[in-house]
């Protein structure tokens, strides 16, 4: 009876890590036709928090450390940030993990980014952001725009 308590204790306490996730968690998940330099509408809310829209930009000129990181291959770049608009009215910050994929016309992932990001409390339409770089040829080639935010307190 006692190891029956304790693989409970254990299912009880490590099953939201690996199983289920965490309480208060919301997952939202949205597809657009990949356009660069626009904002694409997501407007979905859960609890305080609201997702408003995404954009990817192209930014000339603009240094990432990839680019940093490969310096001979500027030719074959082509900076770009992701801007994520978002809403908290909590009392609290919110943490999100956003990923962002483009895909081919064949549905095959060409590029992405994902990032933890914190979303500040007593926050209206802040807008989180990062830079990358990608292949200029992927940009040209991108038909969809995937988008996958979860966000917890």
């Amino acid at each position: 009876m006692k190891s029956m308590f304790k693989v409970l204790s254990f299912c009880v306490v490590l099953g939201p890590l690996f199983g289920g996730g965490t309480l208060g968690a919301a997952e939202v998940v949205k597809t657009f036709d990949f356009v660069v330099d626009a904002w694409h509408e997501i407007e979905e809310t859960d609890g305080p928090v609201a997702l408003h829209r995404i954009r990817i930009d192209r930014k000339e000129g603009r240094l990432t450390k990839s680019t940093l990181a490969r310096p001979y291959n500027q030719s074959y770049l082509e900076p770009v940030r992701f801007q994520l608009e978002y809403s908290n009215g909590s009392t609290e910050k919110w943490r999100a993990r956003v990923t962002v994929r483009w895909r081919d016309e064949e549905g095959r992932i060409i590029d992405g980014f994902s990032a933890n990001e914190v979303m500040g409390k007593k926050s209206a339409h802040k807008v989180a952001q990062a830079s990358v770089a990608t292949l200029k040829y992927g940009l040209e080639r991108a038909k969809t725009l995937e988008v996958e935010v979860r966000f917890e307190p």
